[in-house]
């Protein structure tokens, strides 16, 4: 995926399967380790493991498809078409904790749900669209994936996807003016770190 330098978010849809959500597959090491917990056929699916050295959950490893009953993982990435980058994003990722249970020690055990968005202004669209905008994108309802940079410094970069749905989407501009766009997209499943 190719992703033009314009402060690190990066929007793609799926040219084959943006209608439907992709399944995750994880704990999996590798797209082979996936096809062995299945024998059934998903037009899209993100395989995710977890990382023992860094204790990092949902570590991104392959976006493709599964077929043959669960015998072959085609990766699916060259299906992802680059349609807008932004030059000015925020990703917002919180947990809600909740008490569920006593913990026999007097205490509380808690569990968590994440929620995470993302919200871009001033998109620049990149030549080989094809027709679909962010605005087709709204109003057709497709899943996205994006892709957020993060620079660390020289070489150093983290590296976050995830599939998400757009919320709202905006284009503004005057007469003779080029028109700009912004964006609210909320995250659907497990934010991955590569």
């Amino acid at each position: 995926m190719a992703v033009i330098n314009a402060n690190c978010l990066a929007i793609y849809y799926d040219s084959v399967a943006s209608q439907s959500k992709a399944t995750l597959f994880a704990p999996f090491a590798s797209t082979s380790d996936a096809l062995a917990s299945t024998t059934d056929n998903f037009a899209k699916a993100i395989v995710a493991d977890a990382d023992a050295t860094s204790g990092e959950n949902n570590v991104f490893v392959g976006y493709g498809a599964i077929s043959g009953g669960g015998v072959t993982f085609t990766s699916a990435l060259s299906d992802l078409i680059l349609v807008r980058a932004a030059t000015s994003s925020t990703l917002d990722l919180s947990n809600t904790i909740e008490d569920v249970a006593r913990d026999g020690s007097g205490g509380t055990l808690q569990d968590s749900d994440q929620e995470w968005s993302v919200q871009a202004e001033g998109l620049v669209q990149d030549a080989n669209d094809a027709g679909v905008g962010i605005l087709d994108m709204a109003r057709n309802k497709y899943y996205a994936l994006i892709k957020f940079e993060i620079n660390k410094g020289v070489g150093l970069t983290n590296l976050y996807y995830g599939q998400v749905l757009i919320e709202s989407a905006s284009v503004t501009g005057g007469v003779d003016e080029i028109a700009t766009y912004s964006v609210t997209m909320r995250g659907v499943g497990a934010m991955l770190k590569a």
